[in-house]
């Protein structure tokens, strides 16, 4: 379809498209350094976790909050919330923007370890589907960060103290997507 002639948010959808699948825009690395990020002063945020893997996850969940104060989002503007499992974690999404409509996105952390069974697709496509229903619902993007993982050491790699660290990934999603949805509104 021509530029011209797409939806008003076919782009958004696009990026939200592409980090739900877990289709990195990013390459090798991410586009940016984190001083770069776009400074969010005025977004209201919430980050919601599984309790399943819960070194990592909180690994992932602090390196979020962190590098979002360095983008000048107001501590108060930043909840946190832990659900049981990672399965759970689009019902808490939903409820979030539910009882608070000026959320501006939630950014979403688990670990589901590859299994002998296929429980662990089914869970991963669940909170997928999941997510997307809470998107499209409420047209405000959910940061997927609920990672697939075959051992906890690559969690451990993936919740690191380093720039591999998914909480890094997960804001700057953030910081670009508030960003342009607030040029695009206005």
């Amino acid at each position: 379809m021509p530029e011209d002639r797409q939806p008003a948010n076919f782009h958004l959808q696009t990026i939200i498209l592409s980090l739900l699948k877990g289709v990195s825009l990013m390459g090798a690395g991410l586009p940016k350094t984190p001083e770069q990020f776009h400074k969010i002063p005025h977004a209201r945020l919430a980050i919601i976790g599984s309790s399943w893997h819960s070194d990592c996850v909180d690994a992932m969940i602090n390196r979020a909050q962190k590098e979002l104060l360095a983008l000048d989002v107001k501590p108060e503007n930043i909840s946190i919330h832990k659900v049981p499992g990672s399965l759970e974690l689009p019902l808490a999404a939903r409820i979030l923007f539910e009882k608070d409509p000026g959320l501006d996105a939630i950014l979403a952390f688990g670990v589901v370890l590859k299994g002998i069974t296929s429980h662990d697709e089914m869970v991963l496509h669940g909170v997928f589907e999941g997510f997307m229903d809470v998107t499209e619902r409420f047209g405000k993007p959910v940061i997927n960060e609920v990672i697939g993982v075959d051992s906890v050491e690559d969690a451990k790699k993936r919740s690191g103290d380093d720039h591999m660290n998914k909480g890094v990934e997960a804001v700057y999603a953030t910081s670009e997507l508030v960003h342009w949805i607030s040029q695009v509104k206005g």
